[in-house]
């Protein structure tokens, strides 16, 4: 069960309103009791099954679902960046591989749907973290997960699972 969902920002006073709208309305969990963990994740309350991540951009919230852990990120397409500045910032072996703003932000969404797979933060985890040639690394050891890779209204948007989300349901609501 891989599903993804997006919504207009505008749409919700909050993103955890949009949560408990979509766990409500798709899941029938009323009354769900959203947790938070140190680093910020939320989460459902063990035993439920359901995992989720949120991504906020100006413009959209989406929302993963899935019955393993998920981290999801996405920024718009539209989104400027000084390149050659924040190229620095990367290894070697990542910078090869980015050749454009679209590049970037597609390795920047996979490096965070990872730290958020993780139950990270970017400041701690962003460095120990690479992404080269369709593998991503934790200290230099590779984790064994799949990086779903999606264009949805105009974003760039990463998905980090055990379970391969290409296939997952977009649903808009």
């Amino acid at each position: 069960m891989e599903k993804i969902f997006f919504v207009d920002k505008s749409a919700f006073a909050s993103s955890e309103e949009a949560i408990r709208t979509i766990l409500a309305k798709f899941f029938n969990l009323e009354n769900a009791v959203i947790y938070r963990s140190e680093n910020g994740k939320p989460y459902l309350q063990h035993p439920c099954r359901l995992f989720f991540s949120v991504s906020h951009t100006k413009e959209k919230i989406f929302v993963a679902f899935a019955d393993q852990n998920v981290g999801i990120d996405a920024e718009p397409t539209s989104r400027q960046i000084n390149l050659p500045v924040l190229l620095k910032k990367f290894p070697p072996a990542e910078r090869i591989e980015i050749k454009n703003t679209e590049d970037f932000l597609r390795l920047w969404t996979i490096k965070e749907s990872a730290i958020k797979w993780l139950g990270g933060t970017l400041a701690h985890d962003l460095d120990r973290l690479s992404y080269i040639k369709d593998q991503l690394f934790y200290n230099g050891i590779n984790i064994p997960v799949f990086i779903t890779k999606k264009t949805i209204e105009n974003h760039i948007v990463s998905v980090c699972s055990e379970q391969n989300f290409t296939s997952a349901e977009i649903i808009h609501i």
